[in-house]
């Protein structure tokens, strides 16, 4: 018994979904040098998959060629490989010859995916949110309704990573809309919708280290197309491109992960200290049977967005985009 079963039964948590079958789509997992959170991440997820499900790892590499930085230690990534390998050892290995960063590592793990294998829908984890037992049993779910439902454009089961375990116990049937892209599914159609939007945006950050990106010409893209944000990442580009379309993205209100990133790309010790998110309480019940949402939510979540990314409204959560 593997040590994330052992803590999920000490816990309380619902066992994991033993696969019996197939779990219907793809999973990417998109990594770069944080072996410590890795390992967590495919803990929580190896007991909810088995040997025909599809896992890719898409592991980025050290040296950038375009700042000549090596922005990371070969033998975090080394690591990274050699964890994937022994916690899922039939799973797909595709490891960049050098550094691209999250967008671009992004980029071609939604291609393969999407064109090389023509999945219809797929699942995104990066390496820093250890999932509950219950996270693809929800996610199946809200992909069923999301294919049914095309103002859905992602997908996500982290849910209300402040709610106490007695509000998630109140309102595990419930839906809320995203904030960030965290262990986000969707689907080909919504992918191949947005592809516009995205290749604009990849076209202001692909010549450069990612963590170099031109700030002011990505918010001059935004503003050229009616929208105030000073969030420049590659996860706001997903959040703008389902606004100008006119789609949602929906989580359950119960939490069925946990952030851990303290460190990263977008993440510092101070942001996840103001943010609270250390203090997550994941859900301790059973699949919930979720319903779609109603078009008067639809339409609430669409103009609380509309707000936000115009500049009249609030952040997503205390501390955000700090």
């Amino acid at each position: 018994m593997r040590w994330f079963d052992v803590f999920a039964r000490l816990a309380g948590w619902p066992e994991a979904r033993r696969p019996q079958e197939p779990i219907g789509f793809p999973i990417a997992i998109l990594s770069f040098d944080r072996p410590h959170y890795l390992r967590r991440t495919l803990n929580s997820l190896r007991s909810q998959i088995g040997e025909t499900d599809h896992v890719v790892l898409f592991q980025d590499g050290s040296w950038n060629p375009k700042s000549r930085r090596i922005k990371a230690d070969s033998r975090d990534i080394e690591r990274c490989i050699s964890i994937f390998r022994r916690i899922i050892p039939w799973g797909e290995i595709r490891q960049a010859p050098e550094n691209l960063g999250i967008a671009l590592n992004y980029e071609r793990a939604e291609r393969h995916l999407f064109e090389a294998r023509g999945a219809e829908k797929a699942l995104f984890l990066e390496d820093d949110l250890v999932l509950s037992p219950n996270y693809l049993g929800v996610i199946q779910q809200l992909l069923a309704i999301a294919e049914q439902d095309h103002r859905i454009g992602y997908v996500s089961a982290y849910g209300n990573l402040w709610a106490s375990q007695s509000e998630q116990q109140a309102r595990w049937h419930d839906l809320i809309p995203m904030h960030e892209n965290w262990g986000a599914a969707t689907t080909r159609r919504a992918w191949l919708a947005e592809r516009p939007f995205r290749q604009a945006y990849l076209a202001l950050v692909q010549s450069c280290d990612y963590s170099e990106r031109d700030h002011a010409a990505i918010k001059a893209f935004y503003a050229g197309r009616g929208w105030a944000t000073g969030i420049t990442s590659q996860d706001a580009a997903r959040w703008v491109a389902c606004l100008e379309r006119g789609e949602v993205r929906v989580s359950s209100f119960a939490c069925h992960a946990r952030y851990i990133g303290k460190h990263g790309e977008h993440f510092t010790p101070r942001q996840f200290k103001a943010s609270r998110l250390g203090n997550t309480v994941m859900f301790r019940g059973s699949l919930p049977d979720l319903k779609g949402p109603t078009d008067q939510q639809i339409s609430d979540w669409l103009g609380t967005e509309q707000a936000r990314f115009q500049g009249t409204g609030q952040p997503f959560y205390r501390g955000h985009g700090q």
